[in-house]
């Protein structure tokens, strides 16, 4: 049986998750300045665009689809609610469940915020290229899958609180410095 080894660790710049992190990065420098003047920024104007596609929407919901800790969102939904973009009721089926709606000016900043996904799409598409854009958006659902499965949560662990965590394990050994490619090494 033959093992293969494992690729070098590339450089921080070309990393997967740092790619991903300078563009979620860029995203929100090229967003949230356009954001200000309606009081939300790049996560509160995702979650509304949900519930205006979707319709009204339980905390649970919002939390999966936003991929956030629930009391991240709780705190989000409450904000947005006292600026009037959102209105909490009961959902007729289960008194239980509470459903957050876009309330009149709250469709309106729905809809200003993806009017601008829209011209973000469009710069991204632009710089993918049609022929890819499939591929791209696959890749990327796919490392989103391999993410939620290693979250605490999906391995039946509960996230403790950060104050009350034990300490990390020691990281792995070091690579050897001649297997990190030094800056003056690379093309």
């Amino acid at each position: 049986m033959t093992t293969r080894a494992r690729p070098r660790l590339p450089p921080l710049e070309d990393r997967i998750s740092f790619l991903v992190h300078r563009i979620n990065a860029q995203l929100q420098r090229v967003c949230n300045p356009r954001f200000d003047e309606l009081e939300i920024d790049l996560v509160t104007s995702r979650m509304l665009v949900a519930i205006l596609e979707r319709g009204p929407m339980s905390l649970g919901e919002i939390v999966r689809t936003m991929a956030l800790p629930q009391s991240t969102i709780s705190h989000q939904v409450k904000r947005l609610e006292a600026l009037g973009y959102l209105a909490r009721s009961t959902a007729p089926e289960d008194s239980r469940i509470i459903l957050s709606a876009l309330t009149p000016r709250g469709r309106e900043v729905a809809r200003a915020a993806n009017a601008l996904s829209r011209s973000v799409t469009d710069a991204l598409l632009e710089a993918i290229g049609s022929e890819e854009v499939e591929t791209v958006r696959a890749a990327l659902r796919r490392m989103d899958r391999a993410l939620a499965a290693m979250a605490p949560a999906a391995r039946g662990v509960r996230p403790r609180r950060r104050d009350r965590q034990e300490p990390a394990p020691p990281p792995p050994a070091l690579a050897p410095a001649d297997s990190v490619p030094r800056r003056e090494d690379r093309p």
